[in-house]
């Protein structure tokens, strides 16, 4: 397993999956439904299979779960915030158990990892970048944090504004912060924990801006449908071509004075029903 550590993992499903293949390859006895029997539950032997189908992990069984893998008391560290992670039923749990992933990963591509995690971490960073792009800014960072909305603190936009220095993605033209050109790419599982954690917060400005009154104009629509499979392909398709055509329209808009915010979801509010 030392090809497969933990710390590679955002989903204790699927190192676990991997960790059981893994054994079974050496000791053909270890197999799904005799790990059930190893955590103390000798006359059922599809729980396993069930966690790894989405079955939650208690408290209980994740103590159990850890001493049969055995694992160094970091990585079983970093295996319990994972459980953490993946079960969390709020933001801030699930942002929390983030944190601490974070904190304890330790190999070595994590040293940038987190400065990308740092600006994923938080909506206004990817905001103040999109406002330097249409104003001149300099220090100020009061002023600075006064134009995105909703207001952040000055020293959460001079936060912001270091870690894009840091990150190179964000330079001084004439005295004045100005985007460069580069963009972040971490190649690795762990970018679309990050990238969900910053659309959840996406969304909740959506919310906002639903509900407030701004000195802007703003379009939101919804609709409730129902489609088949085929028709699912369909719009997807449809929405990716949409999504490309946006980025050339944003790509040749001559003189941008204001930053926007543009969220699209089509997801299930059905479950599929059993056979």
């Amino acid at each position: 397993m030392d090809s497969r550590s933990v710390y590679r993992y955002s989903d204790f499903r699927q190192f676990l999956s991997d960790w059981q293949a893994a054994r079974q390859a050496t000791d053909p006895g270890f197999h799904k439904s005799s790990i059930s029997k190893r955590l103390g539950l000798p006359h059922t032997r599809s729980y396993f299979t069930d966690v790894l189908g989405g079955k939650k992990v208690t408290p209980v069984f994740l103590e159990r779960f850890l001493e049969l893998l055995d694992l160094p008391k970091n990585e079983a560290r970093y295996f319990r915030a994972l459980v953490q992670y993946n079960q969390a039923t709020s933001t801030a749990e699930r942002e929390e158990a983030l944190d601490l992933l974070i904190a304890l990963n330790q190999t070595p591509r994590t040293i940038v990892q987190r400065l990308h995690y740092q600006y994923y971490r938080n909506w206004w960073t990817g905001a103040l970048r999109a406002v330097l792009a249409i104003e001149n800014h300099g220090d100020d960072w009061a002023a600075l944090a006064k134009r995105v909305m909703p207001e952040i603190t000055p020293g959460q936009a001079k936060a912001s504004m270091e870690l894009m220095r840091e990150l190179g993605l964000i330079q001084q033209v004439d005295g004045f912060w100005k985007p460069t050109d580069q963009a972040l790419s971490t190649g690795d599982d762990i970018r679309d924990q990050l990238v969900l954690q910053l659309q959840v917060q996406q969304f909740e400005l959506a919310r906002m801006a639903i509900t407030t009154r701004h000195e802007h104009p703003k379009d939101v629509s919804t609709n409730t449908m129902s489609i088949s499979s085929k028709g699912f392909e369909q719009l997807k398709r449809r929405i990716a071509d949409f999504r490309s055509e946006v980025c050339s329209i944003i790509k040749n808009d001559d003189a941008p004075d204001r930053v926007y915010n543009f969220c699209l979801a089509l997801f299930p509010i059905s479950r599929t029903p059993t056979p």
